[in-house]
């Protein structure tokens, strides 16, 4: 009997040391779960918005070419015109003796020119004669013609469409050929002028288009067309743009507001990846990502950086290729080659991950 109850005690003994052993060799391994996602393209264009003013496209003054009395001003200050309009007409009655002078010293001379034509084409009348008579009638046509022109100059139209900013004369006052009797605000179109840093100046022929918004007119962007560049920067190192806008496009616009101008350029390195900022983290002064292989491991990569997206994301002109898979989040707690469990992405239907 006790010699059964010793084999009994010692098969429970090995037993134990069996049991022992196995826990200490079978330790279970943990597998981090981490979120990845595939690294995307970026847009090879770039949108910079600067703050502009909108102008006048000129001031223009408006003068007679002749010097008279001024008979009708037939506008004011304010007042809109259109192209060939008439702003003010001058007293004509020296300039209707003058036309009527001309007329008849031109059809006197142009009897006699025909005349002696006729005897030249007849073999009649001497060369001399002839070439006389010729340059006399080009003379008359030339003086009835500048007395017709200033007939015509008696009249002062508007040369572009515009509002009058100031009329300088009144009736009945004498001006002088070229005096301004009025100014008028070209507005033909509207000129945009933006400053643009050191930096788009340099990389101007990659800008591909520009555009407006002024959000108490309307919340839709209208084209701006490039007018010219300055050549010299402002003391604080930039560069006036002079844009223009068609104002029948925008009715409501006016000179002195300011609007928003958005500049569309080719990114100068062509296409990039992307990736969210979280999943950078830096080792020994490098930029690094966590990129998911097949495997289902995790392997560090050095990674060149370039400009923020604006929206949580960041450019990577080197280093990583479209659609590769990489680490997002937790980064800084994993190891080289260490082996990970992709989460499972949460369903629409799944908000919060309760199901």
């Amino acid at each position: 009997m006790k010699h059964l109850i010793n084999n009994v005690f010692m098969l429970f003994v090995l037993v134990l040391l069996a049991g022992c052993a196995g826990n200490n060799n079978g330790q279970t391994e943990i597998i981090r779960k981490v979120k990845i996602e595939p690294v995307q393209q970026s847009d090879s264009l770039q949108v910079k918005q600067y703050s502009g003013i909108i102008k006048e496209a000129a001031e223009v003054n408006l003068a007679f070419r002749v010097a008279g009395p001024i008979q009708k001003i037939l506008v004011k200050e304010g007042d809109y015109v259109q192209a060939g309009q008439v702003v003010a007409q001058m007293d004509t009655r020296d300039y209707e003796v003058q036309l009527a002078a001309a007329q008849a010293q031109y059809e006197q001379v142009k009897a006699e020119a025909d005349r002696v034509i006729e005897l030249h084409n007849r073999q009649s009348i001497a060369g001399n004669d002839y070439d006389k008579a010729v340059s006399g009638l080009k003379m008359v046509e030339a003086q009835l013609k500048h007395a017709n022109d200033q007939m015509g100059d008696t009249k002062l139209t508007a040369p572009v469409s515009g509002y009058i900013q100031k009329v300088n004369f009144l009736e009945n006052e004498l001006v002088d050929a070229g005096m301004p009797v009025a100014s008028l605000v070209n507005v033909g179109h509207y000129q945009v002028e933006v400053e643009i840093p050191v930096s788009l100046y340099v990389q101007r022929e990659n800008i591909i288009s520009f555009s407006g918004l002024q959000p108490a007119v309307t919340a839709e962007e209208f084209p701006l067309q490039l007018l010219s560049y300055s050549r010299k920067a402002s003391n604080n190192q930039l560069y006036k743009v002079q844009l223009r806008i068609n104002p029948a496009s925008q009715p409501k616009l006016a000179p002195g507001m300011d609007i928003q101008v958005n500049i569309v350029r080719k990114n100068p390195a062509g296409a990039q990846s992307c990736i969210p900022l979280n999943a950078l983290f830096n080792d020994n002064g490098k930029t690094y990502v966590w990129v998911y292989q097949s495997n289902g491991t995790v392997q560090k990569r050095e990674v060149v950086t370039g400009q923020l997206t604006g929206d949580g994301r960041i450019r990577i002109s080197g280093g990583l290729d479209v659609n590769e898979q990489i680490v997002v989040a937790g980064v800084n707690q994993l190891n080289e080659n260490e082996q990970v469990e992709p989460l499972e992405p949460v369903a629409e239907t799944n908000i919060g991950g309760l199901l």
